[in-house]
């Protein structure tokens, strides 16, 4: 349920619960949510905070508003092995391989009044002596949430497991927007790689099974990465 005393707002809160039962499955493609009448005695907001939440969703189209119809689930299922959106180092020891990461910033940041650690890491794997960068991955973890997160040493730890295994706080869903964009000297320096082509950022929000932002982030995908997408149309 949402927290009224939480420093996060109301309506940002309710488009996270609606956003989790959606992808979660609670309402399926095609299927009409609940109405704002319904909504505002189901979780006892206004309906200016119900109208932004459904609004959000729109524009991350989730969600279409249909004339006479309502709001309706527009997501399809889609499974994927973007291997990033899980975990990293996962993903990495579940392909043998060795992780990598080397912190390339660390600190406290302030944000809206809430504090986050602002964590900057460059990814890849290592295969005997050589590394290959994969991803340059940003992050932005609630000290609220996590208290005292910034005290370990990510080059050595991952993300997830220290979420999960110390706070008790499980990353579930990822809420990601995939925009392509320029290559920079930074990413070239980083990645090691020559030329100008495009690269392939991912940024949004990742989602505990209760539908709180456990992390804002932002994943740039070097040119050694492949990505192979399946989704039943």
């Amino acid at each position: 349920m949402l927290n009224k005393y939480d420093s996060v707002p109301l309506y940002v809160q309710l488009q996270n619960l609606i956003r989790s039962d959606i992808i979660g499955g609670k309402y399926k493609e095609g299927e009409t949510i609940p109405s704002e009448t319904e909504m505002m005695k189901l979780y006892e907001v206004t309906r200016t905070t119900i109208r932004k939440a459904i609004d959000g969703l729109v524009d991350e189209a989730l969600l279409v508003k249909r004339h006479g119809k309502g709001t309706i689930v527009c997501l399809r299922e889609v499974k994927h092995n973007i291997w990033n959106f899980s975990g990293f180092t996962e993903y990495a020891r579940k392909k043998n391989e060795i992780p990598v990461s080397r912190v390339l910033k660390k600190e406290i940041v302030n944000l809206d009044g809430v504090s986050f650690m602002n964590l900057v890491r460059l990814r890849g794997t290592r295969r005997e002596t050589t590394i290959k960068w994969l991803t340059l991955d940003t992050s932005y973890v609630p000290l609220n949430l996590f208290p005292g997160i910034e005290q370990y040493d990510f080059s050595e730890h991952s993300l997830y497991q220290i979420m999960n295994q110390r706070y008790r706080i499980y990353p579930q869903n990822a809420s990601l927007g995939i925009h392509p964009i320029n290559s920079s000297k930074r990413t070239r320096q980083l990645f090691e790689y020559e030329g100008d082509f495009p690269l392939i950022m991912a940024k949004g929000s990742v989602l505990d099974e209760k539908g709180t932002e456990v992390e804002k982030v932002e994943v740039i995908y070097g040119p050694n990465v492949e990505f192979k997408i399946v989704t039943q149309i």
